[in-house]
């Protein structure tokens, strides 16, 4: 049993430590999420602006629902951020003049869109799951989309990968960032429509 200046000495140490216990874990659900480059398939102009990249269900691939909230630093949602968001096709080519590879076009998938967080943070849409391609004879990109954030002061770009794709410790700008789970969006599967959660912290 323990006597009262032990039970003391354990309450004040408790005391102390959990404070700093609940900051390392609110800091940790908090973390921006990494920064990643454009890359040079960037549009700044947009063919289309909705949550529907697949033409409804015409383009070829495999469909997801992509969607998730919109954070700041302190962890409240952000309503009404711009976000635009490009990929490849399923095949693992962009709808872009800069992209010369043969790999083939799908008329059915633009690509590319824009559209904006709701009054509660909330944004989703939907895709295609995008094709790896290659950079260089030997360097290979895994599969990604591309998010680009813009709030009323703050901006922020990055690229989300799929968690657990094998070609992923293999891709240079996934392997170069160390918070690595940040860029991970979590795939859902099922026999109608696979779903996608990313959330993003600017």
């Amino acid at each position: 049993m323990l006597n009262r200046s032990s039970s003391r000495r354990i309450f004040l140490r408790t005391t102390l430590i959990l404070p700093f216990f609940y900051k390392m874990k609110a800091y940790s659900v908090c973390t921006p999420t990494p920064t990643q480059p454009k890359g040079p398939f960037y549009k700044k102009i947009y063919d289309k602006s909705n949550n529907d990249m697949t033409n409804n269900g015409e383009a070829i691939g495999k469909k997801i629902k992509v969607y998730g909230n919109i954070f700041d630093s302190k962890c409240r949602t952000i309503p009404k951020a711009k976000i635009e968001i490009w990929q490849a096709n399923s095949f693992g080519k962009y709808n872009h003049k800069k992209d010369l590879s043969k790999s083939k076009v799908d008329n059915n998938f633009n690509g590319y869109t824009k559209i904006h967080s709701n009054e509660k943070g909330e944004y989703f849409f939907f895709t295609v799951y995008p094709g790896h391609y290659k950079m260089s004879a030997s360097s290979i990109r895994t599969p990604h989309i591309h998010f680009k954030i813009t709030t009323n002061n703050k901006s922020l770009t990055t690229q989300m990968y799929f968690k657990g794709n094998k070609m992923n410790e293999s891709d240079y700008f996934y392997k170069k960032n160390i918070y690595n789970n940040g860029l991970e969006g979590i795939l859902n599967s099922n026999q109608d429509l696979h779903s996608c959660e990313f959330n993003i912290i600017i």
